[in-house]
């Protein structure tokens, strides 16, 4: 193989990971905005369950996201 097609080949495969490099980060990006979505219905439905059920304001800030470590452990236990 002579230079010129290894700098060839180089430059097609420079290519594809650069496509592919932009479609992870798209995928991630709808992933990320989808997930936010998702906790932002499920606080503001939580919200409404407390608020109906007479519970404070306050006491809703008092639900705390789970450590990383909670959450591997979650992901863990359904594998």
């Amino acid at each position: 193989m002579t230079t010129v097609q290894i700098e060839r080949r180089l430059g097609e495969l420079e290519t594809r990971v650069t496509d592919i490099e932009d479609v992870h980060v798209e995928t991630m990006y709808k992933l990320t905005r989808r997930v936010t979505g998702i906790e932002i219905v499920q606080r503001r439905g939580l919200e409404l369950i407390l608020e109906r059920l007479g519970v404070p304001a306050h006491r809703i800030e008092q639900v705390v996201a789970p450590a990383e470590a909670e959450i591997d452990a979650a992901l863990d236990e359904l594998c």
